[in-house]
Order: structure tokens, then C-alpha cells, then sequence
């Protein structure tokens, strides 16, 4: 049997090393015939496209990564064959620029301007989103002091930069970006718990921004601990959309746990009995920002969370209604170490995303760089940059450097986009 790989559909390729395989081995039919619809090519039970076949050599393309290490199964009507040999994915990540990257600049843009020509005045310092068409969203401080926040988004393929909105207050209250893929929107929400009005940006109307609705808290007496409802400090960062009921869920400042219908704006305290007003431990403890929640695509029951004051991922189990610590030290260490999941070492991790294929991915602030965890083995690794290394450089994985990445996201394309803080930039990670 002969197989030809070709890259996927959306760019970017994946080597996969099948030469030997071609060479050593074979199925004992070679007629395959030339009916594509009746021939069937999986990877790891992930089936790849047929693109053609002349009886005895076929052209498939090879799916994304299906796992690194890999079965491959060749299905004609109801024969099959399943080769004994594991084979490996050849992986290679290459990290770009797609905006900023001076920490010079003075100046920050106004909108309309080519992506290759801007640079930011100030840090990406929180998280960002993409939607469905690879629009990325993201606010930044464009001044010192009590200055405004304004909105950017920004899209690869246009090669334009464009501000959505500017001098929206900031005093004690930082604004912040989620997106729900119930209903592809990006909104921005204030980050203190007083000032609860929703905004979306309708794409379909040259993205005006629309008032959603206005939160309501229950009970209404849900407040921090500390600093009265106007600390920014004590605050909501991240709410992360539910696919199965559509609610947004999110953790605040001081141990809450909280639901947003956002249709309606009614948000309610299930902190249960992690609650700290019932002498509770409160959600993953009472201290640390929550910058990063992701869902897990095979079952949104189980809700993963990044937890800065204690560096570690955590799980929470809507079935069992437990926390628990999923990578990272249970005491709370901070480090780098790459290993199984309970075992390895993170520093203040942030934005988190989890791909089709359960593989989470890990803005790892001060070390640097960015994790992946295998979800199928709970195996962590350096995914790209330099740990430990604060520093700006572009180029493949283990030599490229991050200052402090804090926004993650993954495109529908597979392309992560990095909010690299301190090098003021938004990133790209290519997968080959």
C-alpha cells in the first residue's frame, strides 16, 4: 500500500512519517479500487480525507494532531486493516508577531492602521478573545494614571488594527473582554463588582457596540470581603460560556462562584460550600486572580481554571460539585518543571484553552512561556518560549521568547494567539 499525507485543510502542516512504514510494510490487499466514498483512512479513530486513489496508492490528508503518538486504520467497504506499528507526529510550533513588540513606543493607534506599522504605549495585560472568523478583541490602558481604557480588535487577514471604543472610565474599574460561542459575541464587562453593564459588538453592524443586559446579583448582599464593591481588586476577570445550557460561569475575587444568565443579566452566587460568608474556603481559595477558564470539549461538566495565588490549574466537577488541584503543586509552589500534571510547576498561570483534541494550553506568565498539557496522559511540557528567559524573539518554539504572556486563545484554525505583556504584542504560535 502506498499513502500520500498532504496538509490539512487550514495551512498548516503536519509531517507525518509514513516512509517507512510504505516501505516495510503493506496491507495484503493493494487494490483499493478508485471509489474514494467507499475508502476510509483514520488516525487514531480520526478519520483523514480521501482526496484520491489510483488502486494502489492513495492521496489523504492528514488530520490535526490526532495525538503524537499514532495508529493508523485503512478501511474498503467492510475489509480492514489496522497497521501493528505506532508512528509519531512531527511537531514544530513557530512564533510570530502580529502586532507591537517595541516597549518604546509613545503612542497608541487610533484605528485603520496596517498591523506591521503599530505599536502599543502600554502592557497587554489582560486576557484575550477570538471569534469564529479569527477577529481578536482585547482592551488595553492607552494612558497613565486615571486614563481611559479603549477596546481593539484586530484580524490577521485584513492586516488592520481598529479601536471599537475609547475613554470608557477606568477609575478603580478596569474593563474586561469574554466571548460566547453560544452566540459568537464579544463583550466587555467592568471588572468591580458595582458597575454591571454588558456590551456586545455586533459584527454584522460594522461592530457597534450594543448594551446587553444589566447584571443583577442574588442574593443582592453578594460582595467582597474587602474595600466595598468599588475595589477593582476584588473583582470578576473572566466569565467563560457553557455550551450545554449557555450560562456563563465565572470565579471572583475573595473565593465566589458565580452564573450569569446573559440574556437576562440575573447572576447567581453558587458558591455553595466553598461560600466564605459561610465560613467556607471559598472557590479555590480566597486568594489569587482567575484569568483563565476553559471548559473541557468532551464533557462541560468539568470546568478547568487558572489560579495565580496558588500556580496551579484547577478542576471543578459540576457532578460532584469538588474543586481539586488538576496540574500544578497542591501546596501552592511556584516553579518550573515540566512532568505529569501533579508534579509539574507553574508561575502565575493565566488565560488558558483547550483544542478539540483536549490538549490545554497554558499562558505560564513568569516563567515565560507557554504550557501544554496532554489531557489524555496529564503529561505537561514546554510548548513554546524560553522558561525562566523574559526576553522578545521570534522563531520556533524552544528558542522563541515571551515577556510575560497573559492572554491565550485558540482560533478555529488551530493558530494561538499570545498577549505577551511586557513586550506589549499580541503573538502568533503556527503549528507544523
Amino acid at each position: 500500500m502506498k499513502i500520500g499525507i498532504c496538509n490539512d485543510h487550514a495551512g498548516v502542516a503536519y509531517k507525518f512519517k509514513l516512509m517507512k512504514m510504505l516501505r516495510e510494510r503493506g496491507i495484503e490487499t493493494v487494490n483499493f479500487g478508485t471509489d474514494t466514498e467507499l475508502i476510509h483512512v483514520f488516525f487514531n479513530e480520526k478519520e483523514a480525507p480521501v482526496i484520491s486513489s489510483t488502486g494502489d496508492r492513495m492521496l489523504v490528508l492528514a488530520p490535526k494532531l490526532p495525538g503524537e503518538d499514532c495508529v493508523v486504520k485503512v478501511m474498503v467497504g467492510e475489509q480492514e486493516k489496522v497497521f501493528e506499528q505506532h508512528f509519531a507526529y512531527e511537531i514544530r510550533t513557530n512564533v510570530t508577531t502580529v502586532v507591537g513588540g517595541d516597549r518604546s513606543a509613545t503612542s497608541y493607534p487610533k484605528g485603520g492602521e496596517n498591523l506591521a506599522e503599530v505599536q502599543f504605549n502600554c502592557d497587554m495585560d489582560r486576557p484575550i478573545v477570538v471569534d469564529s472568523e479569527g477577529n481578536i478583541y482585547f482592551i488595553l490602558h492607552i494612558g497613565e494614571g486615571n486614563n481611559p481604557d479603549a477596546v481593539y480588535v484586530i484580524n490577521e487577514e485584513s492586516g488592520k488594527i481598529r479601536m471599537l471604543e475609547s475613554e470608557i472610565t477606568t477609575f478603580l474599574n478596569q474593563n474586561y473582554v469574554c466571548y460566547d460561542q453560544n452566540t459568537d459575541r464579544c463583550y466587555r464587562f467592568h471588572g468591580n463588582i458595582g458597575s454591571n453593564e454588558l456590551y456586545f459588538y455586533d459584527r454584522y453592524n460594522d461592530f457597534a457596540q450594543t448594551r446587553g443586559a444589566t447584571i443583577t446579583w442574588t442574593p443582592s448582599t453578594m460582595k467582597p470581603e474587602y474595600g466595598g464593591d468599588w475595589n477593582q481588586w476584588s473583582c470578576k476577570h473572566q466569565w467563560i460560556a457553557r455550551p450545554s445550557d449557555g450560562y456563563w460561569y465565572g470565579r471572583i475575587d475573595q473565593g465566589y462562584f458565580a452564573r450569569i444568565d446573559p440574556e437576562t443579566g440575573e447572576t447567581v452566587d453558587i458558591s455553595g460550600i466553598y461560600d466564605p460568608r459561610e465560613g467556607g474556603p471559598g472557590f479555590a481559595g480566597k486568594q489569587g486572580e482567575c484569568d483563565g477558564m476553559a471548559f473541557d470539549p468532551d464533557d462541560d461538566t468539568k470546568l478547568y481554571f487558572s489560579m495565580t495565588g496558588i500556580n496551579a490549574i484547577m478542576l471543578y466537577d459540576f457532578n460532584t460539585q469538588q474543586v481539586s488541584v488538576y496540574a500544578g503543586s497542591s501546596a501552592g509552589l511556584s516553579g518550573w518543571m515540566d512532568g505529569r500534571a501533579r508534579e509539574a510547576l507553574f508561575n502565575s498561570p493565566r488565560q488558558i484553552c483547550i483544542d478539540d483534541d483536549r490538549n490545554m494550553y497554558i499562558a505560564d506568565s513568569e516563567n515565560h512561556c507557554i504550557r501544554k498539557i496532554v489531557m489524555s496522559t496529564g503529561y505537561v511540557s514546554t510548548f513554546a518560549g524560553t522558561p525562566q528567559t523574559p526576553g522578545y524573539a521570534n522563531g520556533t518554539g524552544d528558542v522563541a521568547q515571551f515577556d510575560t504572556p497573559v492572554g491565550l486563545v485558540m482560533s478555529k484554525e488551530g493558530i494561538l494567539y499570545v498577549g505577551d505583556r511586557r513586550n506589549r504584542a499580541i503573538r502568533r504560535i503556527g503549528i507544523e
